[in-house]
């Protein structure tokens, strides 16, 4: 019978992040996940279900659970809209690099 050795995280990012494609791929998907966050937290902040951003952006809540589900999918404009359901006024500014 075959022993289980426990590896670090960090050994495990080190041998899965060793492209540059999959960094990238790695660092896409977080982005994703924060923005993510991002719209939770301001749906949360706001004291709001997701029934209620749905009804005032006026879709069906099933809408609202899609986008908040796969987030990659939306466009600028919808998440504008959610921004503006939940009172933010979402703009976006170029990091400077």
């Amino acid at each position: 019978m075959s022993k289980i050795v426990a590896i670090k995280h960090a050994e495990v990012m080190k041998r899965l992040l060793n492209t540059p494609e999959a960094v990238a791929a790695y660092q896409e998907a977080m982005e994703e996940d924060a923005l993510l966050e991002q719209l939770t937290e301001w749906r949360e902040n706001a004291g709001l279900t997701k029934a209620e951003v749905a009804k005032r952006m006026g879709v069906n809540p099933p809408a609202i659970n899609r986008l908040e589900r796969n987030v990659t999918k939306a466009s600028y404009h919808t998440l504008k809209r959610y921004a503006a359901a939940c009172g933010i006024n979402m703009t976006i500014v170029a990091a400077n690099k």
